[in-house]
């Protein structure tokens, strides 16, 4: 390894800071994950590997989109319940991690967007392998942090997360 250095304007070091903070780590090693992470996604689209895109519309104009994506679908309950299932399917694949998830994560728009595009990536690396085997690492990389950020975030006696069917307060 060696080492860079990087000129940022004050904004973007204190956005650096804060997150390095959130995280529990230092502000060198996150701002190292952003500059590879960076590297890496822009790697992907020049090798022609799928890089991530806008979701699809279907051809009647009413589609939900996909979790996660950054344009709020037409009907929201449809998109609701596509992230609900979603969060459910990562559930089942990686429960010592959303073990941790509190039962009324739905309620946190933060967490219910990390968890749309914490969805999408999982089924954008499932469809279409990578060319580099370092998404899927980065990926479980994401995966751990959220989940130090369950543990931390959370009271330690708060219900969690058990799937089933969603509130009818949040899908209507």
């Amino acid at each position: 390894m060696s080492r860079v250095n990087i000129t940022l304007d004050e904004h973007t070091r204190a956005e650096l800071g804060r997150r390095a903070q959130a995280a529990g780590e230092p502000v060198a090693q996150v701002a190292a994950r952003f500059v590879r992470d960076g590297l890496l996604s822009t790697q992907a689209q020049t090798a022609g590997a799928c890089a991530p895109a806008a979701a699809p519309t279907p051809a009647d104009g009413q589609g939900a989109g996909q979790p996660g994506s950054p344009h709020p679908p037409q009907k929201p309950e449809l998109g609701r319940r596509e992230l609900w299932d979603a969060v459910c399917a990562l559930a089942e694949r990686y429960p010592g991690v959303f073990s941790k998830l509190v039962a009324d994560w739905w309620s946190d728009r933060a967490l219910v967007e990390m968890l749309g595009a914490l969805s999408a990536w999982r089924s954008q690396l499932d469809a279409a392998p990578s060319i580099d085997p370092r998404a899927e690492f980065l990926f479980h990389d994401r995966l751990e942090m959220l989940e130090r950020r369950f543990t931390r975030a959370s009271d330690p006696t708060a219900a969690r997360f058990a799937g089933g069917s969603p509130p009818s307060e949040w899908v209507t």
